[in-house]
């Protein structure tokens, strides 16, 4: 959102455009996360943080290097929309992971401290992006990205639960 306001401007339309581009991502890929997620919710969570850790080295290495793609107008909605559609399998495949390893009265634990996790770490990363005064706003998406491919690394290490 910060780069096409960046190179847009503040139009309305704009807004506009991604909460349309995020709200279809939702709405188209929720039934396929959630089948792949009946057969393994572990590799839900990798498969999405890639693809959001691979768009966000893509962004970076197109508004970085490549300033004619930069300028394209569908950029910013499009890939807002892939994101959108990574985001939503990466918390779905955290929500079943929990719910699936955990039994019984066990699983309110579980997602209680996984959420205050989710929590901690949206603060941390929230601390990062604050960098963006300091780096360029493509810079901090690569940082984040590569923590992404570490999260997504470490997620496949993890074992299989049902």
């Amino acid at each position: 959102m910060v780069l096409a306001t960046t190179n847009y401007g503040t139009k309305i339309y704009v807004l506009g455009l991604f909460i349309l581009a995020n709200g279809i991502a939702s709405s188209i890929s929720a039934p396929v996360w959630g089948k792949m997620a009946d057969q393994s919710s572990k590799q839900v969570m990798v498969k999405a943080a890639l693809i959001t850790s691979l768009l966000g080295i893509i962004v970076f290495i197109i508004v970085s290097w490549i300033p004619f793609l930069r300028d394209e107008f569908w950029l910013y909605p499009v890939a807002y929309f892939i994101l959108g559609i990574a985001h939503s399998g990466v918390r779905l495949g955290r929500k079943t992971y929990v719910v699936d390893m955990a039994g019984g009265n066990k699983r309110t634990d579980y997602v209680a401290v996984s959420n205050t996790i989710i929590g901690g770490i949206l603060l941390i990363t929230g601390g990062i992006s604050a960098l963006a005064s300091i780096i360029s706003t493509e810079g901090v998406i690569l940082v984040l990205s590569l923590f992404g491919l570490a999260g997504a690394y470490t997620s496949s290490a993890l074992p299989e639960v049902e």
